[in-house]
């Protein structure tokens, strides 16, 4: 637009000079208002060309810098988005981790745990009416301490068989009763071991049993908490 006005302004001006060229000794002899009037009929076309040219001069900045504004929020618009994703994948990277240290927390639990299990459970001798009854459990796991033995139905000599105060990894433990001071055996045992794992974290290891028609005990299910 600038090349064009001034390309346009001179081709007008010397147009003006072509034309008047004859009567230029005249501008010296006129009076100031004719020459002023003169001059603001020979510029005047100039003056709104260059306002026009100005106008639309800065209606395409204005249009440039629309453009400049929009491509700013466009880049700025993906920046939110890519900071979004960021924040995705590094909140499911984070839950991954934690998932992943409550799972290594826990398979670090199980491995301090002892494994008890019960090898045998009945009658092991009778005297008259008299049985005589033992439940032997055995550790394969890791050695526990403060062992103590409850059962439901409460059986006296189990309650009052005291603390093992430690278990040894491979070590079978014999809980014994007899009828004549702890009455029949009942039909349907509950057998709790509490104690503290290798990480001396509380542990409990119940075994549910019943009794067959040969003062057997069958194991029918084990239950853990710790």
């Amino acid at each position: 637009m600038t090349i064009f006005g001034i390309i346009f302004t001179a081709t007008y001006i010397l147009a003006i000079i072509f034309l008047r060229w004859a009567n230029l000794s005249d501008l010296q002899t006129m009076p100031l208002n004719e020459l002023g009037d003169f001059l603001a009929g020979v510029f005047g076309p100039l003056m709104l060309l260059w306002l026009i040219l100005g106008y639309i001069q800065q209606q395409k900045e204005l249009r440039q810098n629309t453009k400049a504004l929009e491509l700013q929020a466009d880049e700025l618009r993906k920046s939110v988005e890519q900071h979004k994703e960021l924040v995705a994948a590094t909140r499911e990277q984070v839950q991954a981790d934690l998932k992943s240290l409550e799972i290594e927390e826990i398979r670090s639990l199980r491995e301090a745990h002892p494994v008890f299990s019960v090898t045998s459970a009945g009658w092991g001798s009778r005297t008259g009416v008299n049985f005589k009854f033992n439940i032997m459990i055995l550790n394969s796991g890791q050695p526990a301490s403060s062992v103590k033995f409850s059962s439901s139905p409460s059986i006296r000599q189990i309650e009052s068989s005291g603390i093992v105060h430690y278990f040894a990894s491979g070590q079978t433990q014999t809980i014994s009763w007899d009828s004549e001071v702890s009455g029949d055996a009942p039909a349907e045992l509950r057998l709790v071991i509490n104690c503290r794992d290798a990480n001396t974290r509380p542990y409990t290891k119940i075994f549910e049993m019943v009794l067959d028609s040969d003062n057997k005990y069958h194991l029918t299910g084990t239950s853990e908490a710790g």
